[in-house]
């Protein structure tokens, strides 16, 4: 405040980081009323990617080590090992245990730092749901991830209209994130 001169710096960032969610929101096809998670996520891979002039990242630099986890764009789809019996129960038993999923981001500790939970959108409770307040994410540990792609590229099941969100998704707010 009263310094004229940061302002420009502030209102870049600032700039930067809602031009950066927005492009997050259309990589992926969600919608806006995944902005939150969105701006989570597209700040916590650009402090974790984003190399700066001393050779390090942000991540690294606040945490003293490098971003160990998966780097995985919101919106991409995945497979995860379900934690409770409820989830157990949807499994056929005689296929894989795991269930399909979308990527939402990274789940975090007080003060920035991941706690080696992701964050995952189950694709039956998308396809089920009539509005995105009945919409909720999961938190699953990083290791019962499958990131599922084509060759080298990250799936989206959103945008290339393999799913599909309610219809009020644009005007409801999904639930916060519960472990699962």
């Amino acid at each position: 405040p009263h310094h004229s001169e940061t302002n420009g710096v502030a209102e870049r960032a600032i700039r930067r980081v809602k031009e950066g969610t927005a492009v997050t929101l259309t990589q992926s096809g969600l919608s806006e009323v995944w902005w939150p998670e969105a701006m989570m996520c597209y700040c916590f891979l650009r402090n974790a990617v984003d190399i700066q002039k001393d050779e390090k990242t942000a991540y690294e630099k606040r945490f003293g080590v490098p971003f160990s986890g998966p780097l995985i764009p919101m919106g991409a789809a995945i497979d995860y090992k379900p934690s409770s019996e409820k989830d157990s129960r949807r499994t056929h038993e005689f296929a894989a245990s795991v269930l399909p999923g979308i990527f939402m981001g990274y789940s975090q500790q007080a003060g920035g730092g991941w706690n080696g939970d992701l964050l995952v959108l189950d694709q039956e409770n998308l396809i089920s749901a009539n509005s995105a307040s009945e919409i909720y994410l999961k938190r699953i540990p990083s290791e019962q991830i499958n990131i599922m792609k084509d060759k080298d590229n990250f799936r989206f099941p959103v945008l290339t209209g393999a799913l599909s969100q309610p219809a009020d998704a644009s005007t409801n707010k999904p639930r916060n994130p519960v472990s699962h």
